[in-house]
């Protein structure tokens, strides 16, 4: 298995920029605004500056950044953080400025958004479960197909749409390759048999009848539901996506179709990963004698 870390939302020019800040912050407040946002108290650690500006660190660290929830809570307290220190400046003004360049340029080199209210945004990213794509033997394909569509989002949708599909696609090779079948063996051109097949090798959707949640009627709903994403998004990429040149510019497109096609992609992708990695999947009781799967 290929071992998957996973991507901090916050880049540490961002957490710097804010924590040194934070020497003229009482140590109440700093412990308030933390907890607040359900941060515990966290341990002592090695000084990185004064007393304020190191509490405010040890808080920094005990945040899970790649944890987008956490992440989040963390940026509410650096909103709290920054709007006290602009708030309540008493230095000089051109100090302030370059302060306050610091800040937005740190936000901007971590890809990050800064608002007027000093409220710090991670943008739309393309993500599957962490624990599900370390379960692979090689997910490099799909992460790098997960790379490219957070560059495509939101600005170009037709990227997106594009790219959601060919998510799909690598998604679904990856299925079939881990449960044994040969690269070589693969439909080509296909793409709804492609994804069909990975589908029906992890049994979505299970016969009738059986004694297992997946077969039954509410659930196989959704799972056929789920299936037809494929086709939805074939449509959808080859009217506007990437992949075919059109005769004249696409129009009528924005954001929300962009998340529209990487929502539907990513929804399917994280079944199959899922449903791949779940040692109690019924799928695995039809594995040969001797798999090591």
């Amino acid at each position: 298995m290929t071992e998957h870390t996973p991507q901090e939302l916050v880049g540490r020019r961002t957490r710097t920029a804010v924590r040194e800040l934070m020497s003229d912050t009482v140590l109440r407040r700093i412990t308030e605004m933390w907890e607040s946002e359900g941060f515990s108290p966290p341990p002592d650690i090695e000084p990185v500056g004064g007393q304020r500006v190191t509490l405010f660190e040890a808080y920094i660290r005990q945040v899970d950044w790649s944890s987008r929830s956490e992440a989040e809570g963390a940026l509410r307290v650096f909103q709290d953080a920054l709007t006290d220190v602009f708030a309540l400046w008493a230095g000089d003004d051109q100090y302030r400025e370059r302060a306050i360049m610091n800040v937005r340029r740190a936000v901007s080199r971590d890809g990050l958004e800064i608002d007027d209210e000093w409220l710090i945004r991670i943008p739309h990213r393309a993500e599957l479960n962490p624990s599900s794509l370390a379960s692979l033997k090689d997910p490099s394909a799909i992460l790098q197909g997960l790379e490219r569509l957070s560059a495509a989002l939101p600005a170009d949708p037709e990227l997106a749409i594009g790219g959601a599909k060919e998510l799909m696609e690598s998604t679904a090779k990856v299925a079939l390759i881990e449960t044994g079948r040969t690269e070589t063996s693969l439909p080509k051109a296909d793409f709804t048999k492609l994804v069909n097949e990975a589908s029906d090798a992890l049994g979505l959707l299970p016969e009738k009848g059986k004694d297992l949640p997946d077969s039954r009627q509410a659930i196989r709903q959704i799972l056929n539901g789920a299936r037809q994403i494929a086709t939805g998004l074939a449509e959808f990429r080859n009217s506007f996506g990437t992949g075919h040149g059109p005769a004249r510019r696409r129009t009528g497109l924005s954001d929300r179709h962009a998340r529209l096609a990487v929502n539907a992609a990513t929804l399917w992708c994280e079944l199959i990963l899922d449903t791949l990695a779940d040692s109690q999947a019924p799928w695995r009781s039809t594995l040969p004698s001797g798999s090591s799967q």
